[in-house]
């Protein structure tokens, strides 16, 4: 709660880049135990007319920073796309075997989404959840090397 209340990142992390398909991920630089606070999704609340305003507007590259869900009957987004420096941004997909979940906390009224440890994390795992949905096409995706 503290580090959603103080709009803050714990420092337990490092940003690496992963590859051309994935991009930056974000890597635990120490333990966490399953059911630890991990990072919040952070960015500008937006209704859902001014989420379908702006995917009319971004580019791809910036759409995917965009977190649709329910919250009281109602359809909202936190719009990540701005680059801010804060983590939760930078957590990549995993359908398969991902080591958080994401959910929604309320704090003084207001939808906070923020992501917890399915399992015990270890130092240099790389942070994931399961974006759900069928619409993520980089999952069929294989980025290549050259040799």
């Amino acid at each position: 709660m503290h580090h959603v209340v103080m709009k803050s990142d714990k420092t337990k992390f490092e940003v690496n880049y992963i590859n051309a398909v994935k991009g930056r991920g974000l890597f635990a630089k120490g333990s966490f135990c399953k059911g630890d606070f991990i990072v919040e999704y952070r960015g500008e609340l937006i209704n859902y007319a001014e989420l379908e305003r702006r995917r009319k507007l971004y580019h791809p590259s910036c759409a995917v920073f965009m977190f649709e869900f329910k919250w009281r009957g109602k359809t909202w987004c936190i719009d990540a796309s701005r680059e801010d420096g804060s983590f939760g941004r930078l957590v990549n997909d995993d359908h398969q075997h991902p080591n958080c979940k994401m959910k929604k906390i309320d704090v003084n009224g207001k939808a906070h989404l923020c992501l917890f440890a399915l399992k015990d994390i270890k130092e240099g795992e790389e942070i994931t959840y399961d974006y759900g949905g069928d619409d993520c096409p980089w999952r069929t995706q294989v980025s290549c090397r050259n040799n």
